[in-house]
């Protein structure tokens, strides 16, 4: 038996939960892929797998086993890369997932940047706000905008994710313009949504933090359609100043100070942008030289 392509069948299908996907996913029919884990069983006399007829589940020992084996695994897999790829230029495919808002923003120009130096790389951008699992193999690096940062990676802050009220002069000229906290619960708002709920606007005062319910008239998990929205005078907006400095600079949009508190959208201070990748991948040269280059390009914070 070839025990190491069976753990890699192994692998797959712990991660996906599925012989089907796992087929799919290695372009193995599973029936191949079932005789494979079964061999393997019979080898260490247990069981890894609970199967039924639509999921499969890891045993107790499964899970052990897939969290001993799949570090080796993937050791393995950076070693031979790593040999592959000595003393040649950066090339190959590159899996980048990136929250949707600062990617189309700050990613993608410096993803252009990235491919006229290393034209030899294939950039596989997935702009989403759904969380990576960079454990997966899946995505090479990620791009999340956040206060958790997970356990096993690499994290480098791009940014505080410092945070502006803006609204167009024309909704300012009708509505007219804010001054404090109270002032913003009768204004027309634009609302960014996350992963699993709309987030209100927070404010931190002198006694404290303050939630601020607003009257939203668009709420949406693109933070380019907010400014659009700001722009065409629909309300105010909270967001980024990174996703607006041009708007502002141009009179398209203008930046409002609130005199009794310092809005935020979180309130952790630990929030920002960050960039992740595993360290053991930093040591191919296609990760190594576009981690280097985003953070250059992208960081606004000590790295």
């Amino acid at each position: 038996m070839d025990q190491l392509r069976a753990i890699g069948y192994f692998i797959k299908v712990a991660e996906l939960g599925s012989f089907t996907k796992a087929s799919k996913a290695l372009g193995v029919p599973a029936s191949s892929i079932s005789r494979r884990l079964q061999d393997l069983e019979a080898e260490l006399g247990v069981t890894l797998l609970n199967r039924t007829t639509r999921v499969v589940h890891l045993t107790e020992l499964g899970q052990l086993y897939l969290e001993r084996v799949r570090p080796t695994v993937d050791d393995l897999r950076y070693a031979n890369q790593l040999v592959k790829e000595h003393l040649s230029a950066p090339k190959g495919m590159l899996r980048i997932s990136s929250v949707a808002s600062y990617g189309e923003y700050r990613l993608v120009p410096a993803l252009k940047r990235l491919r006229q130096r290393y034209p030899e790389l294939v950039i596989d951008l997935d702009l989403t706000d759904r969380l990576t699992d960079l454990t997966t193999n899946e995505v090479d690096i990620a791009i999340r905008a956040t206060a958790s940062l997970p356990e096993r990676a690499i994290a480098r802050r791009l940014n505080t994710n410092e945070c502006v009220l803006v609204a167009a002069p024309d909704y300012l000229a009708q509505h007219g313009e804010p001054t404090c906290i109270d002032d913003l619960r009768h204004h027309y708002t634009l609302l960014y949504r996350g992963p699993d709920r709309i987030i209100d606007w927070q404010a931190r005062t002198s006694s404290g933090w303050v939630e601020i319910k607003t009257k939203p008239t668009f709420v949406c998990n693109i933070g380019k359609e907010l400014v659009n929205e700001a722009e065409a005078g629909r309300g105010l907006a909270l967001v980024p100043s990174w996703g607006v400095r041009e708007q502002v600079a141009d009179g398209r949009l203008r930046a409002l100070t609130i005199k009794d508190g310092t809005l935020a959208l979180s309130r952790n201070d630990a929030a920002g942008t960050y960039l992740l990748y595993q360290q053991p991948k930093y040591r191919l040269t296609k990760i190594k030289v576009a981690v280097d280059f985003l953070i250059e390009e992208l960081a606004e914070v000590p790295a």
